[in-house]
Order: C-alpha cells, then sequence, then structure tokens
C-alpha cells in the first residue's frame, strides 16, 4: 500500500500544480491576451478617427484656400464698428448720386438677445423727390455693407405760399452688421 499511497499522493500534488498552474498562469495569460485585444481594438479605433480627422482637416485647408477670396468679401460686408467713416462715406455718395440731401445722426450701438451679430443704428432724414429717395433706397439695400431699413416715415414737403412741391421728407434708420 504504501505504493499506492505514493501514487495516489504524487496524483494530488501533480492535481494541485496542475491547478494552481491553470489558476495562477493559464487565465491570467488569457485575462491579459483579452485586455490587451480590447486596448487593440480601442487604439485602432483611435487611430481611424485620427485618420479621419486629418483627412478632414487636409480637405479643409484646400477648401479654405479656394474660398478666402469669398470669405474675405463676406468680413468686408461688415463695418468696423469702432470708425464707421466708411459706411457714412458710402451713404454720402449715395445720396448725392441719388440727387438727395441727408443728414445722418448716429445712435447707439446695440445687440439683442435675437440678433447674431452687433450692429450700429443710424438716424437718417432725407430731402429730395420720391422716386429718388426710392432709388437711394435701393442702392442702399443692395450696396457694399450689410444693412437693414428701419421705421420709414415719408412726409410731403410743402413748398412757398403752400404750393404742393414733389419733394419728400423721409425719415428712417439703418441698421448696419459691424465686426
Amino acid at each position: 500500500m504504501a505504493i499506492k499511497k505514493k501514487i495516489y499522493l504524487t496524483l494530488i500534488i501533480f492535481s494541485l500544480l496542475i491547478i494552481l498552474i491553470i489558476v495562477f498562469v493559464i487565465f491570467p495569460l488569457f485575462r491579459g491576451i483579452k485586455n490587451n485585444s480590447k486596448e487593440l481594438i480601442v487604439q485602432k479605433e483611435k487611430f481611424v478617427a485620427l485618420e479621419e480627422k486629418i483627412t478632414n482637416l487636409e480637405k479643409f485647408k484646400v477648401l479654405y484656400a479656394e474660398l478666402q477670396h469669398f470669405l474675405k468679401e463676406i468680413d468686408n460686408l461688415f463695418v468696423d464698428s469702432g470708425v464707421p467713416v466708411e459706411f457714412i462715406s458710402f451713404l454720402e455718395k449715395t445720396s448725392e448720386k441719388s440727387q438727395l440731401k441727408i443728414e445722418i445722426l448716429p445712435t447707439s450701438d446695440k445687440k439683442m438677445e435675437k440678433d447674431f451679430w452687433p450692429f450700429l443704428t443710424f438716424q437718417i432724414t432725407s430731402t429730395g423727390s420720391f422716386t429718388n429717395f426710392l432709388k437711394f433706397l435701393e442702392k442702399l439695400e443692395n450696396g457694399l455693407y450689410l444693412v437693414e431699413v428701419q421705421n420709414v416715415s415719408i412726409s410731403k414737403l410743402t413748398g412757398d405760399n403752400d404750393i404742393v412741391s414733389d419733394n419728400v421728407r423721409a425719415n428712417f434708420s439703418v441698421k448696419v452688421f459691424v465686426k
């Protein structure tokens, strides 16, 4: 029986060694492989996303170079809020071409919650013929700047001895968007 006990003892020891090897070597090894493969998948996804961003950035650089001229033109639609002299000069030249006399009064700049861009408001009083006034408004709205005409009030002017003339006085405000 001594040999039988030695065989059983040896089998038990080898079984325990095999179980210990499985528990402490093989399971951690498979767990490490599983974790590393998950990490590899995450890194591959990050790499693919980064490559996509790089591709999009290259496309954007090309597109930006192509559209830079248009972006500059769009930037020119906005008036310089610190010095709106160019816009005032535009108003004066347009009124001269339209044969109107104008008086320009700047008001405070505002930004309301519904407005996306800040703006300046100018109160304008003009005198001249009605058709010239309409030409002036058309040139103003189709001009170089992003403007919105508001609060238009027009009244007919009377001449000497209550003779009615074809001239009108127009009071209106112009909202011009600024940089």
